[in-house]
């Protein structure tokens, strides 16, 4: 789960920027409150401002993290520093996350000079009580200093991590995290206790889902699975679509793979294989499959993997009063985005974090806050969280949310942008928060200069 994420000297965010999803003082909704020793969390957040204010950017950041943690920083982000000032560009920016992961909470957090796409420091620690800290790993790349012996008692294991990072002390090209997760698996089995690095890593890449309002390519492995099929097309009728029925249909693979180019379907087999290897060795019972949909026509097909044999799939649809089957891309843009979007009410993933850019794209105002009211009723049932940025001040009309689940990015007359919480201004629990948001109350919204 998500406690904290920090970023600073990226794109409008300048000074350093603490997002949080610690859950404030209100008493209402606690239900869907996950609470870890004395750490409570909430499992939803909407973030409001005007256009351009920088809510996409956080989003971005987001998305920059993990990259940069994964598989290092793509040639194309190096100027994504923030350029408000000159000298940013060979300044550190600095990204760190705070989680709760196996009822621990740890910080990790690197320094980078993303111009050059160059890494300058990174840290892995344990929080123990209140703000200490226990450090598991640090790294200078700059002077070669590290730490890796603090943390773990057994010397033979300290001496192992001193090999690893001697050999990137000053290799400012990757993160010591993403290198103890590189054919590493054999080390992880002879030395289980410090499987943390392995946790830690599998958290950013797998736990943590950033979308973006037009992505063409997202997880539909739970429409392989019956029951999940039936449960979508509940959904699907109950959001108004007008969908009667709703299948998985297969399909010859040569239709996919002639508008898939060979590389592309390579890089998908190779990531099913490791969706696989991952479920096999923790027990888990899941089809490894992808959803991939062209963002010229919309047409939708699911690969698959069953017994090491790649298979395709595609959707189909029957609409109330007729027996024709349709695709989804005769489908409207709005039944497309639900799609998109209905995983997040289906996951059972536990600690899973959703990030979504403009959930309210192509959906009418009562579709957003229906999609919000439904996800917030399951919210008690499941430890999965909910972040999403959005025009939609209807949500604030249907007193849906607490205090604390309604934040703000909103940008200066110097173009920085900051966050913060309603929760930070004290207001009374009656009071109508729209009004009082859209009258400019807590800033966030557009400044207009038109005569």
């Amino acid at each position: 789960m998500l406690s904290k994420f920090k970023v600073s000297n990226f794109l409008s965010f300048d000074d350093e920027q603490t997002f949080s999803m610690e859950a404030g003082k209100v008493r209402s909704n606690i239900n869907r409150i996950y609470t870890d020793n004395n750490t409570k969390l909430l499992k939803f957040m909407a973030i409001y401002g005007a256009n351009a204010s920088g809510k996409s950017n956080l989003v971005s950041a987001f998305n920059f993290a993990q990259m940069a943690i994964i598989g290092g920083i793509p040639t194309r982000a190096y100027g994504y520093y923030c350029k408000l000032n000159e000298a940013n560009k060979t300044k550190v920016s600095h990204f760190e996350f705070t989680i709760i992961l196996d009822h621990n909470k740890y910080v990790y957090g690197f320094e980078v000079i993303i111009s050059s796409g160059s890494f300058v420091s990174e840290y892995l620690k344990l929080v123990k009580y209140g703000n200490t800290h226990k450090t598991i790993f640090s790294r200078n790349v700059l002077s070669g200093e590290y730490v890796v012996d603090e943390y773990f008692k057994n010397a033979t294991i300290n001496e192992r991590l001193k090999i690893y990072i001697e050999d990137i002390k000053n290799d400012s090209s990757i993160l010591f995290l993403r290198m103890m997760n590189q054919n590493k698996e054999s080390l992880y089995e002879a030395e289980p206790e410090i499987i943390v690095y392995k946790r830690i890593f599998n958290w950013v890449k797998y736990n943590l889902s950033v979308n973006y309002p037009d992505s063409p390519i997202t997880n539909y492995s739970y429409l392989i699975d019956g029951s999940g099929v039936e449960q979508v097309g509940k959904l699907l009728s109950a959001f108004g679509t007008g969908i009667a029925e709703f299948a998985v249909a297969d399909i010859p693979i040569e239709k996919a793979t002639i508008k898939i180019p060979k590389e592309i379907m390579e890089d998908i087999i190779e990531n099913l294989t490791e969706q696989q290897k991952r479920y096999e060795k923790h027990g888990i019972h899941k089809t490894p499959a992808i959803m991939l949909r062209s963002s010229e026509d919309n047409s939708m097909f699911i690969i698959q993997l069953i017994d090491s044999n790649v298979q395709c799939k595609t959707l189909e649809f029957k609409h109330r009063a007729t027996d024709a089957i349709f695709s989804i891309d005769e489908e409207s843009d709005g039944t497309i985005r639900l799609l998109d979007l209905v995983e997040v009410l289906l996951s059972e993933d536990a600690g899973k974090v959703y990030i979504i850019d403009e959930i309210n794209r192509r959906f009418h105002p009562l579709l957003t806050c229906k999609f919000v009211e439904e996800y917030l009723r399951l919210a008690a049932e499941r430890n999965i969280q909910l972040i999403v940025t959005t025009h939609e001040s209807k949500l604030m009309d249907f007193d849906l949310l607490r205090k604390d689940e309604i934040g703000f990015v909103d940008k200066g007359e110097d173009g920085k942008s900051t966050i913060f919480s309603l929760d930070s201004f004290g207001e009374r629990f009656d009071k109508k928060v729209c009004k009082a948001y859209l009258n400019g109350a807590y800033g966030a919204i557009p400044k207009f200069s038109l005569k």
